[in-house]
């Protein structure tokens, strides 16, 4: 199954999800549901988006940090540290918000803590949560001498290396990724979830077929474990999973409730996918895949993870009216 939605005693609604856990050689060894079903990765895969920008010497070029590597990686909170430090990567490239074609929305921090934007946060593009996705591929698109109103381009060098790199780390043939359009407009890959899972392994062990993938793995991982606020920021389970978890697990949410996890003791990778894209029910999904797993033996004795144990659900005037609770078994595999 995946998650049980209650109101009071009774269930009122199922969420039904995937799972596909892989071990240190990438093979299965737990899954739910289909874990082979073909997904639509969206912002999962931004850790790997990021490899062309620090394999290609651009990173290093720039002189970027681990901070700035980090928002590359990341889906943003919009606060006004990430704002600021995505106009950093921008301007060590010699570029400009101008350049962004990530669109605007509603800046999350400032949703989640119920701020209305007053001072036009919501028409900024540097608040995107995707804006520093975009401050790497506008940086890789300037090395490379391309258009810069055409990085998004799936025909574009800047692409066409993004999506190489994104298919060989997760170990699925890169013709034979599905590409779309994401949210914020940039190619979005589809490809079977387990292979989300392997790539979540490798980067966890900072794995790569070659001394560059192998250099550009650690890099960016090294980045979101000193950095984790940057890859979400407060509220978000990202950066609650890496701080009860320092310097042992990378995990990248992405839209329409997909989740990629690796842990680098034990080497494993994880990635979810609740089928009907209810963002309510990944989190305790994701935290009960990770407590039957062993990696979490008492979530609710880890501060930061206990309101993703069993989500409480309440209703405009904050009444308590039930509760979201996972409700399933991994199987193993054979």
């Amino acid at each position: 199954m995946g998650a049980v939605v209650y109101r009071g005693d009774t269930a009122e609604s199922v969420h039904y999800a995937a799972v596909a856990v892989v071990g240190p050689e990438g093979v299965l060894t737990h899954y739910l549901g289909d874990p082979y079903m073909m997904t639509a990765t969206r912002s999962s895969v931004k850790p790997f988006q990021a490899l062309p920008l620090v394999m290609s010497g651009t990173a290093d070029k720039l002189g970027l940090s681990e901070k700035q590597l980090a928002v590359v990686c990341s889906s943003h909170n919009g606060s006004d540290d990430h704002r600021a430090t995505v106009m950093s990567v921008l301007e060590a490239a010699g570029n400009s918000p101008e350049n962004l074609r990530c669109g605007t929305h509603w800046p999350l921090q400032m949703k989640l803590f119920n701020h209305y934007p007053e001072h036009g946060e919501d028409k900024d593009p540097l608040r995107h949560n995707c804006s520093g996705k975009h401050s790497g591929f506008l940086a890789l698109t300037r090395q490379l001498g391309g258009d810069l109103d055409k990085y998004l381009d799936p025909d574009s060098p800047t692409q066409r290396m993004v999506r190489e790199a994104v298919g060989n780390y997760c170990e699925y043939p890169p013709d034979q990724l599905g590409v779309a359009i994401d949210g914020c407009s940039a190619p979005v890959f589809t490809m079977p979830l387990i292979n989300l899972a392997i790539g979540f392994q490798k980067l966890a062990s900072a794995m790569g077929r070659s001394d560059s993938e192998r250099s550009a793995a650690l890099r960016i991982r090294n980045a979101m474990w000193a950095h984790p606020i940057m890859i979400s920021g407060e509220r978000r389970l990202d950066y609650d999973l890496a701080r009860s978890l320092p310097n042992n697990i990378v995990c990248k949410v992405g839209a329409e409730a997909v989740q990629g996890i690796g842990l680098a003791d034990p080497p494993i990778g994880i990635a979810v996918k609740v089928l009907d894209g209810g963002v309510r029910a990944r989190d305790p999904i994701s935290i009960e895949v990770l407590r039957q797993l062993g990696v979490l033996q008492s979530p609710v004795d880890l501060p930061f993870l206990q309101s993703y144990v069993r989500p409480e659900v309440r209703n405009y005037r904050k009444i308590l009216t039930g509760y979201i609770a996972p409700e399933f078994t991994l199987k193993q595999a054979n």
